[in-house]
């Protein structure tokens, strides 16, 4: 299998992150995913939990109320005072009898209000009786026999019965949550007497429909879907069911107007009355975004500290790798640098310590390298000086010779004068190298010895800039070249004359001096090899130690030509102290 090379290719900080991400991140990931499950279904079981027992509480309230009403309007019908007052005829019945019997009926009327929820308690009774009026206790029975809800009563067969019930007899008209009950003569239970209606008050109905979630919607309706009394008459027009249904002990799913709800109806206990409670699934959905946001902040905050302790642990291994890096990377560049940083036991820490005592090492051998070479630069130059020194002198001891048999005395003492003054500059307290300025006054001594044997027919001239006789060169370098030119290229001019010309420049940090004569020159192959023009001892011992001190393979190149005389061009970077050699 092929290995990813982009991963190898990483930084070792990314690996190290991607890494820690991870160890740390991936398994927090996963433990959030699997706790929101939990939770999530938690949060849904306590809120499915939270909504039946509300709904049950609710509901069981509901039932006990209407359960004791049902049983106050039982107590209602079989009062023998409300049954002895009915049962009398009107028409023969004394109107103080009637009175008195009625009064009876109100107290003990009064009785049951006073112990019970119920708003009030009218009778309907026939219209022949005294106390029966419009706004009274005792109404008469035919203003309700054309209403729907009497006759949906005596459908019933007179049973208790709960229907809506609007009372009209004071403005303005109020409804009622009522129980309806035909009253029946008690010596023959097939005469209805009159009709009793338990009214309860809507507001207070609504009160009572308490809510487990602030969207929520409770409200009691018929078996028709006639709403009745509600917890929050504003959510009638969008959640009120258009029918209702039995769901039994739990929430079912409904749509409706493309929106979904949980829902759960059931009848309290055989009044024809339901429960309906009515539970958007945004609001379930609401309640988990408010716990997903809650556990998202929590792992959120927890993946920033541990990104926040991650960042400095990759750091500090990684800071370190980085700077050794860099410093490697120096020393492919030939720059030996040791790493400063403090010291530290761990496995990065000893790395590094390796590396600055290799580097040390280096650069204890390269130092020892460098002292061997310039001793053997030195050796050789002096090797070299040392060729060239008796060259010079046999040249002069043979001038002084040949003075000595024509007896110039004169002469000979004014030689040996220069010849001391010339060693005096050459021995230079035993330095190898002298500036061009001690050079040029070499070279003048020298003319002035060969002035002597030439008879004044050699001229001499200096054109050299004041900041190239600071410059340092090999000694004995321009003599040799002076040399040269008198001895191969003047001396050989049918007239014996001519003039040698010293000039030196500074250039782009490159110094260019250069020896020109007037002499006889040289043939072009014989300028590109000046060793073929005499012997070519001293110009290739100067080339050499050139190229021993200033360590480039070109440092004296000529240019001449038959007639025309010869230049040598010495071209060498300016070195001004013994330091930057």
């Amino acid at each position: 299998m092929k290995k990813p090379t982009w991963f190898l290719n990483l930084s070792l900080k990314t690996k190290l992150l991607i890494m820690f991400a991870l160890v740390g991140l991936v398994p927090l990931a996963i433990t959030f995913l699997e706790s929101y499950g939990e939770i999530r279904n938690a949060s849904l079981q306590s809120q499915n939990y939270a909504a039946n027992q509300n709904y049950e509480q609710t509901h069981s309230i509901l039932s006990s109320k209407m359960a004791r009403i049902e049983k106050m309007s039982s107590m209602v019908i079989v009062n023998e005072a409300l049954s002895a007052a009915l049962i009398a005829d009107p028409e023969t019945t004394d109107i103080g009898e009637q009175i008195l019997n009625f009064d009876e009926v109100v107290s003990y009327t009064q009785v049951l209000e006073a112990s019970s929820e119920v708003d009030n308690i009218v009778y309907y009774i026939d219209d022949r009786f005294v106390v029966t009026g419009a706004d009274t206790r005792f109404r008469m029975l035919s203003r309700i026999e054309p209403l729907e809800w009497a006759h949906k009563l005596n459908a019933n067969g007179g049973a208790p019965t709960w229907l809506l019930y609007e009372d009209d007899s004071s403005p303005p008209a109020k409804s009622y949550l009522t129980l309806g009950r035909i009253m029946w003569n008690m010596e023959d239970y097939q005469e209805p007497i009159g009709t009793v209606v338990i009214n309860l008050d809507l507001k207070q109905i609504s009160q009572s429909l308490t809510k487990s979630v602030p969207e929520q919607f409770v409200y009691l309706a018929t078996e028709e879907g006639e709403m009745i009394a509600s917890s929050d008459n504003s959510q009638l027009g969008t959640m009120r069911l258009p029918q209702t249904l039995e769901t039994g002990n739990r929430f079912l799913k409904v749509t409706q107007a493309n929106d979904s709800y949980q829902v759960r109806s059931n009848q309290i206990g055989h009044t024809g009355i339901y429960l309906v409670s009515v539970i958007p699934q945004s609001a379930a959905a609401a309640a988990m975004n408010k716990v997903g946001t809650q556990i998202i902040t929590v792992y959120l905050l927890v993946s920033v500290a541990l990104l926040l302790l991650i960042f400095p642990i990759t750091k500090s291994v990684t800071h370190r790798v980085m700077l050794l890096t860099k410093k490697m990377d120096q020393v492919r560049k030939g720059w030996l640098q040791s790493l400063d940083i403090a010291p530290r036991d761990d496995e990065v820490g000893r790395l590094v310590s390796s590396y600055n005592y290799m580097i040390d090492n280096v650069q204890n051998l390269l130092q020892e390298q460098f002292k061997l070479g310039q001793e053997k630069k030195g050796a050789e130059l002096k090797a070299l000086q040392s060729q060239i020194n008796p060259h010079f002198l046999y040249n002069t001891l043979d001038m002084l010779f040949w003075m000595a048999q024509k007896g110039e005395k004169e002469n000979i003492q004014q030689v040996i004068y220069a010849l001391s003054d010339y060693y005096k500059l050459i021995l230079n307290k035993g330095e190898d190298l002298v500036t061009v300025g001690d050079e040029i006054r070499l070279s003048s001594i020298y003319i002035d010895i060969q002035q002597k044997r030439f008879k004044g027919r050699i001229q001499f001239e200096i054109d050299v800039e004041k900041e190239v006789e600071e410059c340092l060169i090999p000694k004995i370098t321009l003599q040799p070249l002076v040399e040269n030119a008198i001895v191969h290229g003047i001396s050989e001019n049918p007239e014996g004359k001519g003039t040698i010309i010293i000039r030196g420049t500074i250039l782009n940090q490159r110094m260019i001096l250069s020896v020109v004569d007037d002499g006889i020159g040289m043939e072009e192959e014989k300028s590109e090899r000046p060793g073929y023009h005499g012997s070519g001892y001293g110009v290739n011992n100067i080339e050499k130690r050139l190229n021993l001190y200033f360590g480039e393979q070109t440092c004296m190149r000529f240019e001449s030509a038959p007639g025309a005389g010869t230049s040598v061009i010495i071209d060498v970077p300016v070195i001004k102290s013994l330091e930057a050699s």
